[in-house]
């Protein structure tokens, strides 16, 4: 049996191995779950499923020109959306596509660690906006612009706002650093579920998946991987440090209902 698997790994390099490991790899993205479509990829069916529990306030971090806030609107059309948008003319594109929504509230800020002023780079497509300069991507940033950044804990401090039952962050990057933003609030169980994206983009940060599931374990969330139908919650390991994402969701672990429904394909 030895001598069989010698032969075989002395041998995986030729064109029939290199064509199934190709495969092989195609259908591990596609199992799991790369797709950053929000029709398919599970974040509607999140929305759907949090929209059982009722929410008041949600959070849009890198709410881009709306899509997201707008489907979140239509699926609860009584909850506050916070939709924020730092870079001036996908600002105002939003602008344009909320106008006639009340409860969709613009902030033309970012979320961060720090409220401070940083240069954001952007690029043709303004879904690749960020503060940290990604690497690997086919075209580069044509540009940079001055952007606003705010903590998550003053803004909660200054608009009087007790709890957020659902926070989305989809910062091209700077998920982890607008988590740390929100660690008064996160410490104190004021924010029910985190939705946060995790992906190639974080070669170039620096920040692992281990480093969110430590972050959030020691303040008493379980962290699941969004799949088109539920959420499933599992411990870290090696092997999901993959880099395919997209998404992620951490609840508090006193959500008990929310879980299950999250949980349930």
């Amino acid at each position: 049996m030895s001598r069989i698997k010698r032969i075989f790994k002395q041998n995986t390099h030729n064109s029939f191995f290199k064509a199934l490991a190709g495969f092989g790899r195609s259908l591990n993205r596609l199992y799991e779950n790369r797709n950053h479509d929000i029709y398919s990829n599970g974040e509607i069916t999140v929305l759907k499923k949090i929209a059982r529990m009722n929410p008041n306030i949600i959070v849009d971090a890198g709410a881009n020109v709306g899509d997201y806030s707008l489907l979140a609107n239509q699926i609860m059309p009584a909850c506050k959306i916070y939709a924020f948008e730092p870079v001036e003319d996908t600002f105002q594109h939003l602008l344009s596509n909320i106008k006639d929504l009340k409860n969709v509230v613009p902030i033309k800020k970012g979320l961060f660690k720090e409220n401070c002023e940083l240069a954001i780079n952007l690029f043709a497509s303004n879904e690749h906006s960020s503060i940290y300069d990604i690497e690997g991507l086919p075209i580069g940033s044509e540009q940079q612009q001055k952007i606003e950044l705010v903590r998550g804990d003053d803004f909660i401090r200054d608009n009087h706002i007790a709890s957020i039952d659902f926070l989305k962050l989809d910062v091209e990057g700077a998920e982890y650093d607008a988590l740390l933003g929100f660690e008064n609030a996160i410490k104190n169980g004021a924010i029910k579920a985190i939705q946060f994206e995790y992906g190639y983009i974080n070669i170039s940060t620096k920040k692992l998946l281990i480093d969110y599931y430590t972050f959030f374990e020691a303040n008493g969330y379980i962290v699941g991987k969004v799949f088109p139908k539920l959420v499933e919650f599992r411990n870290y390991h090696f092997k999901y440090e993959d880099f395919i994402g997209p998404n992620f969701i951490a609840v508090k672990k006193t959500e008990i209902e929310l879980i299950k429904i999250l949980s349930k394909g």
